[in-house]
């Protein structure tokens, strides 16, 4: 207080709370058009995930936000820390960004007239380990989080904006998301469109060893078990071990009464190396666990509850 005083003595004034010059959001659909989205996720040897976005907008200011407040993790956890090599184009052309002096997830450009969208490049430079947050990752397998690889106008709902997106996956690994597949080229694939808070919510596990399992086999509504290994052992297990998880399907929908998802995919990863997570969605979930989570079950009884938990946040949390 006394700062506060002395400083407004001098003829300073503090910036009020949230005076950056961000678009306030309105309910409204954004207008222009459809996101486009594209992640080169092959570089897992520097762990760079490159991003290639284009932005349907028209002439005059443009404000892009990245994403700040992350689904699940309940704060401001965006790792801007992580994000580099911001350039934006627009008819071919550079154009220059300012970013917002107070809200630094905000940057500001403004679309040259004749122009009907704006190119963005820029890199998420993921963690290699130690201090640096959670590894996404390894030579084996990869976790892509949309909110981490992309942008998005100001001023809409984020439910108001469509994207459609497209991963390019290391050769002849596999992948498996809530999202639905619209076309696939070699390694590349293309989803469908959809709305930009459920791509935000619709997460991808990809790797070189999978196997999949069903958990509500001969359903209408299907629920799978995606696994991700560090190694073709991890998968070596006797399939009885899966019963327990077709129950809880069966058992969650007798707590409930009903189901709200057209499908439901575990997105488990095996490993060592992938840093561990545990992070509901509608349609989905991030389930982190040893590599030896199935092949020593005994070892791992405490970390069973994960997919309970997070299968529970579908219903508690997630439907609306």
């Amino acid at each position: 207080l006394a700062s506060a005083l002395l400083l407004a003595g001098l003829g300073f004034v503090a910036a009020p709370a949230h005076a950056d010059n961000v678009p306030p959001v309105q309910d409204t659909p954004y207008a222009p058009g459809t996101l486009s989205i594209h992640v080169d996720a092959t570089d897992v040897a520097q762990r760079i995930f490159r991003v290639q976005e284009t932005i349907p907008a028209a002439a005059g200011p443009l404000t892009l936000l990245y994403p700040q407040w992350i689904p699940g993790n309940h704060s401001p956890t965006g790792p801007i820390d992580k994000f580099a090599g911001l350039t934006v184009k627009a008819n071919g052309k550079v154009i220059e960004w300012t970013r917002d002096p107070l809200n630094v997830y905000a940057f500001h450009i403004n679309v040259p007239e004749g122009a009907s969208a704006v190119d963005v490049e820029f890199q998420f430079l993921s963690s290699q380990g130690g201090r640096q947050g959670r590894v996404m990752m390894t030579p084996e397998m990869l976790s892509l989080q949309w909110d981490k690889v992309s942008v998005y106008p100001a001023g809409h709902n984020i439910r108001q904006i469509t994207a459609k997106a497209s991963v390019t996956l290391p050769a002849g690994w596999q992948a498996a998301t809530a999202l639905h597949v619209a076309s696939k080229n070699g390694d590349t694939i293309s989803y469908e469109p959809i709305t930009y808070n459920a791509l935000v919510d619709s997460p991808l596990l990809a790797g070189k060893y999978y196997k999949q399992f069903e958990l509500n086999p001969g359903a209408s509504v299907p629920v799978r078990m995606n696994l991700f290994a560090d190694a073709p052992k991890n998968l070596d297990f006797k399939p009885e071990l899966i019963k327990p998880y077709r129950e809880l399907v069966q058992q969650m929908y007798k707590l409930y009464g009903a189901h709200h998802y057209n499908h439901y995919d575990f997105l488990v990863s095996l490993s060592d190396k992938l840093g561990g997570i545990g992070l509901e969605h509608h349609r989905s979930s991030e389930d982190g666990v040893s590599a030896d989570y199935f092949t020593d079950p005994k070892k791992n009884v405490f970390a069973r509850d994960l997919f309970s938990h997070e299968y529970n946040h579908s219903w508690d949390g997630k439907y609306r």
